[in-house]
């Protein structure tokens, strides 16, 4: 066949265009997003009951149909637009816009992360703020819990810390006197120290033990019992934290 008669090849249809780039994402590019999610699952599946196939539409039911997801990435896409003077736009560098495309079908429009996801891309469009972003901070979004996004965007605005009395033979709090935030926002006491334990390990907050409490002025009505230790525990964000929050979280 011949250049003259080979057909043109269209375009699908855009969902949206974060800078005035292109075509970021086609209907193809959707449909096969959800069809490369659901047919390991389908074909394992032979014969169903109307039963089963009731409980597999609980699993589904998440997953937008191509229309709704396609609505959802262009309101993404105005958002972040809207968030960028037009004369400020670029093209988002694509180490960032492939990643938070792919992560945008998991991700439900109200999680924490989608907030960051938008923050994120509205950096990465902005002429002053593209070429400070790490390749990393998309997979980290996708990796946190909507608890952990929640406590990162605490701590971008303070230091969080709780004072305890301790029995240091024992390494066993045996008093929490004070803390300057609710555990209940984050899980509970427990689920606080375990995600602040995960994020420490990923280099996103550092936890620092510190004897160094002026106990007249601030509880001078205490005493310490023989054997214990007054300790304040501080959580705040490690520097390359406190770039990723500065990127991804908003005011």
């Amino acid at each position: 066949m011949s250049d003259a008669e080979t057909p043109a090849i269209k375009p699908g249809p855009l969902i949206g265009d974060l800078a005035g780039a292109g075509q970021l994402i086609n209907s193809e590019v959707a449909k096969k997003a959800y069809d490369d999610a659901l047919s390991p699952a389908l074909k394992e599946l032979g014969g169903l009951t109307e039963d089963t196939l009731k409980a597999f539409r609980l699993f589904t039911a998440p997953l937008q149909l191509l229309a709704a997801y396609q609505d959802r990435f262009k309101a993404f896409c105005e958002r972040v637009r809207e968030r960028v003077p037009e004369e400020q736009q670029c093209d988002a560098p694509p180490e960032i816009a492939k990643p938070v495309m792919e992560a945008f079908a998991s991700t439900s429009d109200d999680s924490p992360l989608m907030s960051m996801f938008e923050e994120l891309m509205a950096k990465a469009i902005d002429k002053q703020q593209s070429q400070k972003l790490s390749p990393e901070f998309p997979a980290i979004i996708k990796s946190l819990s909507p608890l952990e996004a929640l406590l990162l965007a605490d701590l971008k605005s303070r230091d969080q810390y709780t004072d305890d009395l301790r029995d240091p033979a024992k390494n066993l709090i045996v008093s929490r006197l004070k803390a300057n935030f609710d555990f209940a926002q984050f899980g509970g006491q427990g689920h606080h120290l375990t995600i602040s334990q995960r994020l420490k390990d990923r280099n996103l907050v550092s936890i620092i033990e510190s004897g160094n409490i002026d106990v007249g002025s601030e509880y001078p009505t205490l005493t310490i019992p023989e054997g214990l230790i007054l300790r304040r525990t501080k959580i705040r964000l490690s520097m390359f934290g406190r770039w990723f929050v500065t990127s991804c979280v908003g005011t």
